[in-house]
């Protein structure tokens, strides 16, 4: 069992009790092992334990009996099997979504549930707009138990139809768990439950790395309309700029934003005339296309631009020049959003949760440099930690 931190190990108890009770390793009515025997299997202490009984009972899992125990509440049998959509716009465009949708199938089928998957592979704002709406219809026409939604970005029309879609299940009260990021910008926060990375975070440690190899200039580069998620990496990006006290008069010089395959726009990161630049991109797609660009009108990487990005997709270790990147931890956000789903499901009422996902730092050519620093192992070595808003 992977280990974590005590602060957190409340939730993997929850979360792996949840599991055996929705695959039927805990019947209805069946009492759970003691809060002693719980300790000994989680190695946890025991208010650790109390502690993830206490949400299970709030999610209506389990109902805790003052002195005689904790029984199973939960009975899956008693519902026909669940069905749950995949609402993904950017499936086949943004890599990341294949396996976060590849690792949900495989424990849908796990735990007996169906998933419906819609989403769009059009180029065309229009048509993938349509196309979007028509498959929350048909979600809603289906009437599935709940729908995993990745809001749409890159159009400037995206907030108006994200919230048309969510007030369309919530009209027809269908739960909905948001993957990767919110239907409003940073720093507001939906009601919606939220699984993804600490994209604040991610783009501090991006930051940072470049910021350690003494690079005199520092740019983030992201594409129009991009989703809020980009607007936590940017923040993290001035805050590492500011602790590092970056001899730069006004940071939002320093940022961005265009097409990355524009000659003219991948020309103009390059203006400061300085020796060597660093480039945080806002994910891999948009560093694949800048370091494309970039070769082509002459520039050495990482001679004269280091450029990191973030996601680790499945080419950027073949890119003629290895992509250093950020790793997302697509099996557990698989694997929490479905918890996630069954806790809602469970106990509509029970306040919605923001839960972040730590991933790892993959250090390759791009930056100038192929090993990680011990410092930065330890900077990235948490794998998981987890936030509750209301």
């Amino acid at each position: 069992m992977p280990s974590t931190g005590e602060k957190y190990k409340h939730k993997q108890i929850y979360r792996d009790l949840v599991e055996g009770i929705v695959k039927g390793l805990y019947a209805k009515g069946q009492q759970l092992p003691s809060g002693d025997e719980l300790a000994k299997k989680f190695s946890a202490s025991r208010p650790t334990v109390t502690k993830a009984l206490a949400n299970l009972q709030k999610a209506g899992f389990v109902e805790c009996r003052v002195g005689s125990g904790t029984y199973v509440k939960y009975n899956g049998e008693s519902k026909k099997v669940l069905s749950f959509g995949l609402l993904i716009p950017g499936l086949g465009e943004t890599e990341i979504f294949e396996p976060i949708c590849g690792h949900i199938t495989h424990e849908a089928k796990d735990v007996k549930i169906n998933l419906i998957w819609g989403g769009s592979m059009s180029d065309d704002a229009e048509k993938r707009r349509q196309q979007i709406e028509t498959s929350a219809i048909h979600f809603v026409q289906q009437k599935v138990d709940g729908v995993f939604f990745c809001p749409l970005e890159l159009t400037s029309e995206k907030d108006n139809i994200n919230k048309r879609i969510v007030d369309l299940f919530d009209d027809a009260n269908i739960p909905v768990v948001l993957m990767d990021r919110d239907i409003v910008a940073f720093p507001l926060r939906s009601k919606y439950d939220l699984i993804g990375v600490d994209n604040y975070r991610i783009g501090y440690i991006m930051t940072r790395h470049l910021i350690e190899h003494g690079l005199p200039v520092i740019k983030f580069v992201a594409r129009p309309f991009s989703a809020p998620t980009v607007l936590l990496r940017i923040a993290g990006f001035k805050e590492a700029l500011i602790q590092a006290s970056y001899p730069i008069s006004d940071i939002s010089n320093h940022i961005a934003i265009g097409d990355a395959d524009d000659p003219a726009f991948a020309e103009s990161l390059l203006k400061d005339n300085a020796s060597s630049i660093g480039i945080v991109c806002a994910n891999d797609t948009t560093a694949a296309h800048l370091m494309h660009t970039l070769t082509e009108l002459g520039c050495t990487i990482p001679g004269q631009v280091a450029v990191v990005g973030i996601d680790d997709v499945k080419y950027a270790k073949y890119l003629r020049v290895p992509l250093t990147t950020y790793r997302q931890p697509c099996q557990n956000i698989a694997q929490v959003a479905i918890s996630l789903m069954l806790s809602k499901i469970s106990n509509p009422k029970i306040a919605p949760q923001t839960i972040y996902l730590d991933g790892e730092l993959i250090i390759r050519k791009s930056c100038g440099c192929e090993q990680t620093s011990s410092s930065l192992k330890k900077t990235v070595s948490r794998k998981k930690k987890q936030s509750v808003s209301i």
